[in-house]
């Protein structure tokens, strides 16, 4: 499991400085956008989200970036949870027939 780790930490770091130019600025906001999941979705090990928690300490845009993806996961759970009761067996498909996907 530790080399899992490890390897997925190198992986972190790696593309987590290709987000960057080399003053520092957020320049890829796709690729930021995917290590904002994995952080949310706590998949990230302790050593990735200390790196970028000091990130979107001091640069602006990473940290719109960030709060903007957890306000918008935080309402859906809210949404799903406010419709648990009514949700369909089949809810992706629902789900990605409502945004045109």
């Amino acid at each position: 499991m530790s080399e899992t780790m490890s390897e997925f930490s190198v992986w972190f770091k790696d593309t987590f400085k290709k987000c960057y130019c080399e003053q520092g600025n957020l320049i890829d906001e796709k690729q930021f956008a995917e290590i904002v999941q994995l952080v949310l979705d706590n998949e990230a090990d302790e050593e990735s989200r200390t790196i970028f928690e000091q990130k979107i300490r001091t640069c602006v845009k990473s940290n719109m970036s960030y709060e903007k993806e957890k306000s918008i996961k935080l309402e859906i759970k809210k949404k799903l949870c406010e419709h648990k009761a009514e949700m369909p067996t089949n809810l992706v498909s629902t789900i990605r027939k409502s945004v045109d996907l």
